[in-house]
């Protein structure tokens, strides 16, 4: 019975901090999975190149230190920014950024 005092709250401590995902900060550039570094409308300028290639299926994506992180959420902002150097708040959920907010990297 005594044990029980104890490990009760230890689980209740454990599941409320598990609740909470990693905040994770990124700097890099707003691109899509199908182009990423390299993109395929010759003579426009890569946002519209990413914006092109979200209507067609491709998945935002942040590349930050030569990785692309799938990043979802803030569909509007993330539009607004696509093709620019950003910084992008979230939590990580898997191997997905889900995004908190993103701005422009000044």
């Amino acid at each position: 019975m005594r044990m029980n005092i104890f490990v009760t709250p230890a689980l209740v401590i454990a599941f409320t901090l598990s609740a909470f995902g990693a905040q994770t900060k990124l700097t890099g550039v707003l691109t899509d999975d199908m182009c990423t570094k390299k993109h395929m409308m010759p003579g426009k300028p890569n946002g519209d190149c990413v914006r092109e290639c979200i209507k067609h299926g491709a998945k935002y994506v942040i590349v930050s230190d030569g990785k692309a992180i799938p990043v979802q959420g803030k569909e509007d902002q993330l539009s607004g920014l696509a093709g620019k150097k950003v910084i992008v708040s979230g939590e990580l959920k898997g191997k997905t950024l889900v995004v908190t907010a993103v701005e422009p990297q000044p």
